[in-house]
């Protein structure tokens, strides 16, 4: 014998019905399901929710794609690229590739997924225009919702992914380093220098734990985003996790990329530029809010009081 919740008894007391065979046990399931459904509906409109409500549309009438088509077809220029995702269409078709085995999604029998090419250029149009979801639902037709599950899914590909293979600290020897020091004295005119590293204030919505931490000095929340880049402005190192109060002298000091240049892991290479000085090693160059270390080199305090320690300064701020 098995209790069941009658449906018209259901809050009031149980009858048992037989366990004989499987068609009872499905009858004795259908009334148990039907009394569950009823009760939950009364509940319901009691709390003012409608559960009966349905999708009145997938795609809100009147919003259209026919920009991204346009692109996407080759019927506008090619500059478009450039434009609204600051790549050119041979790069935006490259990263395309690469994310494709991560990001692609399949149709089902109510439409189609939406392509790899819509979702990096929607990822790259809502990062190059300070992130505004409407705007970017608006000129690809499709959900806020939808963009907003796009941006984390492409985001978190390209983190995971890609990160790892291209943002890399020249560790491998001394070759790698040698060849980061010529290109950026040829073109920057610095000897000895591998890259330049800076912070940025990254704009977040107000934390719920400990939101103070993350105020920045223009009184906005956000993280503050360590960077160093090459001669060729290629990412080689980005630290994603400090709040925005932190200096940035103390985010490079407790970064992996201080310590490497500590403990010569990144190889110092050290090299003799005037004859009567000692060999220096490879460093970074940095703003003043960095500290003037061994591999780290920074203008001078209010900008030099020489012509030739100004002149320094704004090399180095060229660079």
């Amino acid at each position: 014998m098995w209790p069941v919740r009658s449906p018209d008894k259901q809050l009031r007391g149980y009858v048992t019905m037989p366990n004989s065979d499987q068609q009872q046990m499905s009858e004795m399931m259908r009334w148990y399901l039907m009394g569950r459904q009823d009760y939950i509906q009364r509940l319901s409109s009691k709390r003012g929710i409608n559960l009966k409500a349905r999708r009145r549309y997938w795609v809100r009438p009147g919003r259209t794609s026919v920009w991204w088509d346009n692109i996407r077809k080759g019927v506008s220029l090619d500059i478009e690229y450039k434009e609204n995702f600051r790549m050119n269409k041979t790069n935006f078709h490259t990263l395309c590739g690469e994310l494709r085995p991560f990001i692609t999604r399949q149709d089902t029998n109510m439409r189609e997924c939406i392509t790899v090419e819509t979702q990096v250029a929607v990822l790259l149009y809502y990062v190059s225009d300070e992130g505004r979801l409407r705007k970017t639902a608006n000129a690809f037709g499709i959900s806020r919702a939808s963009v907003s599950i796009i941006i984390r899914r492409v985001s978190r590909a390209i983190t995971q992914h890609l990160g790892p293979k291209y943002i890399v600290l020249p560790t491998s020897g001394e070759e790698a380093v040698k060849d980061l020091v010529s290109n950026f004295q040829q073109r920057h005119g610095f000897p000895q220098c591998i890259g330049a590293v800076d912070g940025t204030h990254i704009d977040i919505k107000q934390p719920s734990k400990q939101s103070t931490d993350y105020i920045n000095r223009k009184s906005r929340y956000s993280l503050n985003v360590q960077a160093a880049c090459d001669y060729r402005y290629c990412f080689m190192d980005v630290v994603v996790k400090w709040p925005g109060s932190v200096h940035d002298a103390r985010v490079f000091s407790n970064s992996k990329l201080s310590q490497y240049l500590k403990d010569h892991t990144i190889p110092p290479c050290p090299r003799k530029l005037l004859d009567d000085e000692d060999a220096i090693g490879v460093f970074l160059l940095g703003d003043p809010a960095y500290p003037l270390l061994p591999y780290i080199m920074k203008e001078y305090v209010g900008g030099g009081s020489t012509c030739q320690e100004q002149y320094f300064g704004l090399t180095l701020c060229r660079a």
